[in-house]
This record gives C-alpha cells, sequence and structure tokens, in this order.
C-alpha cells in the first residue's frame, strides 16, 4: 500500500474515541493500527461475536468491531472510510 503522508499519526490518534456511523450502526473508534487502519467498535447492541480460545473453542461473546483501511491502494482516502464519516473528522 503506498504511503500517504497527508495525516500525521498525531492526528490520526486523535480521532480515538470519536463516534462514527459504519455500517448502519453507531460506532466508536478504539484503536488504530500501524498508521494504516482503524479499529471500531459498536456501540449499544445486543450483537456479539464469539471468541475462540487459542484451541479454536468458543466460549465468550465479545462486541462487534470492524476494521477499517484509511488508505486505498492508490494512497487515497479508502471509499470505506469516507462512507462513515470518518473523513470529515480528519479535515477539522
Amino acid at each position: 500500500m503506498p504511503a500517504n503522508k497527508q495525516f500525521e499519526s498525531k492526528h490520526l490518534l486523535s480521532l480515538l474515541g470519536q463516534q462514527v456511523v459504519c455500517r448502519q450502526q453507531q460506532c466508536e473508534i478504539i484503536e488504530l493500527l500501524d498508521d494504516c487502519e482503524f479499529v471500531l467498535q459498536v456501540l449499544a447492541t445486543a450483537d456479539t461475536n464469539i471468541q475462540s480460545t487459542q484451541y479454536g473453542e468458543g466460549h465468550r461473546d465479545v462486541p462487534v468491531t470492524y476494521i477499517l483501511s484509511i488508505f486505498d491502494g492508490e494512497g487515497e482516502l479508502h471509499s470505506d472510510l469516507i462512507a462513515s464519516g470518518i473523513d470529515l473528522l480528519l479535515t477539522k
């Protein structure tokens, strides 16, 4: 993936805790992975995923999360990021 120096790490980190709508669900940005992906956690929903142990056995319900790439293959903002409105937060 081409590097895009349009946004600095500290600017991306400032978005942690912001709430956005992703895939028609209210989410919160909870993590930044390697300056190229955001992790979003769905808020206030009955939906959960079953987290498996290291042995592949599912025992624990965890909140639904999504991972959104910040940049696409050409180094531009990814369309999923734009659809969730995070691009508007980045331009503030």
